[in-house]
């Protein structure tokens, strides 16, 4: 029975947090709150008795981003990692309902240990937490934070009230679909394997472009998707061919190694999305009118008449839907970038289909 519930345990996760680590929080946070329409909810900082970084919690809807950046040389951990990526993803968050239970079962089935269970505490009650190892130099924070009434964890005060003058638009995003990575050659069923026994999540689909026997259209890449029982946490694995320029290759280099290269935010509405963000300053991709007439011909009943005007990529599979258009990367280098995606009639794939279309848009955007 005990056996039982540990495994059912497994299947209880989902993302709490996705971490950034940044050169200046203030700044990405403000684009955050302004182009994205985030809410800045809770600061830990000088001013909370933390010295060495600053992090800002913002959310929207369902979704939460913890930015943080050091304000002190001790902080070398910070500081040495965004001097190597640059404005990057350094862990994601998930939430666990014990943690010494899931952290050891987890480094039983292979999951590497950077810290063993610990618990924060301060008058609002309880927080307990371990990190295991992801890719290069990202982390799975395991939290559990049931048992705290405060804002995020001790450490954190909230800073509601110092924001609320910012006006914005609703942009419709709700929450986080799914999470992009880049890896290496021969990486693939190395992070596949550990990501499944960690997170007992399966291999859902699997789309291997390197075997397309005309070389001229070929963009060279690799994909496998991720997804836990509940379907809660999502990831696509991504690997580049060998000696063929494309953006998978480009972020690899960029980045200095394997890492996340987007996170896909789920809209209730991406036309409206897509509107508001635009009218904020963001910068998306944009597909070749080929694409779409294409997919008129495909489809000969589908209104394309918005999604060409928008950007956006569809993949229909019978009466669903997938939606998705992708920003330009959001920082200075060419590498971390956002993805929007709707679901229509409970779509549960990853648009496998639109592949070919983004990875051309991004290569023309960004590879010279």
């Amino acid at each position: 029975m005990e056996k039982q519930n540990i495994e059912s345990e497994l299947h209880n996760i989902k993302i709490e947090f996705v971490e950034f680590y940044v050169g200046t929080a203030k700044a990405v946070v403000y684009w955050h709150v302004k182009a994205l329409g985030f809410k800045v909810i809770a600061y830990c900082g000088p001013e909370t008795g933390n010295t060495e970084k600053v992090s800002y919690l913002i959310a929207k809807n369902d979704i939460k981003l913890v930015i943080t950046s050091a304000i002190n040389p001790i902080s070398h951990h910070i500081l040495s990692y965004v001097n190597l990526h640059g404005d990057a993803i350094k862990r994601i968050g998930i939430k666990v309902n014990d943690i010494t239970t899931y952290f050891n079962k987890s480094v039983s089935k292979g999951g590497i240990p950077i810290e063993g269970p610990q618990a924060l505490r301060d008058d609002n009650g309880i927080v307990e937490y371990a990190v295991l190892k992801l890719f290069d130099d990202n982390e799975i924070f395991l939290i559990d934070n049931s048992g705290y009434f405060g804002d995020f964890m001790p450490g954190f005060i909230n800073v509601e009230a110092d924001w609320l003058d910012i006006e914005e638009e609703n942009s419709e995003i709700c929450e986080i679909d799914h999470i992009a990575c880049a890896l290496r050659i021969n990486e693939m069923f190395l992070w596949e394997n550990y990501l499944n026994n960690i997170l007992a999540s399966k291999t859902i689909e699997e789309y291997d472009e390197r075997k397309t026997i005309d070389s001229d259209k070929k963009i060279g890449m690799y994909l496998k998707a991720l997804q836990t029982q509940n379907k809660k946490i999502n990831k696509v694995l991504v690997e580049p061919e060998l000696n063929k320029k494309n953006q998978v290759q480009l972020y690899i280099t960029e980045n200095y190694g394997s890492g996340i290269q987007h996170l896909a935010f789920k809209t209730n509405n991406i036309v409206k999305t897509v509107e508001v963000l635009k009218r904020n300053g963001v910068k998306f991709n944009n597909y070749p009118d080929s694409y779409y007439v294409s997919l008129q011909q495909k489809y000969p009943d589908l209104d394309i008449q918005d999604l060409k005007k928008y950007g956006i990529l569809c993949d229909v599979d019978e009466n669903s839907l997938l939606l998705q258009t992708f920003t330009s990367p959001i920082g200075d280098r060419p590498t971390f970038f956002y993805e929007f995606i709707q679901r229509v009639n409970d779509y549960d794939g990853f648009g496998l289909n639109n592949i070919q279309a983004l990875f051309e848009a991004l290569e023309s955007e960004i590879i010279k």
